[in-house]
């Protein structure tokens, strides 16, 4: 029909606003984390974190009698 294209008018004649429509919101799922890679240890870092801890372990062993040979400990 004709009037479905006509504006709406107030008493006055003054053109009346198109209703507000709220906006609508589109619900989502939430993104999954990216998955971290695995990480094994290789043989390469297993020696070398050995070979570390070897070196510390001597260090402090050697600190350790230092202090007891002048009298910290």
């Amino acid at each position: 029909m004709i009037d479905d294209f006509l504006s709406e008018t107030q008493p006055s004649g003054a053109l009346v606003p198109p209703p507000r429509n709220p906006p609508t919101a589109l619900a989502t799922t939430d993104a999954l984390p990216p998955l971290r890679p695995s990480r094994t240890i290789s043989q390469g870092e297993g020696l070398f974190r050995q070979i570390v801890q070897t070196t510390l372990d001597s260090l402090d062993s050697l600190g350790d009698s230092i202090a007891g040979a002048i009298g910290l400990r």
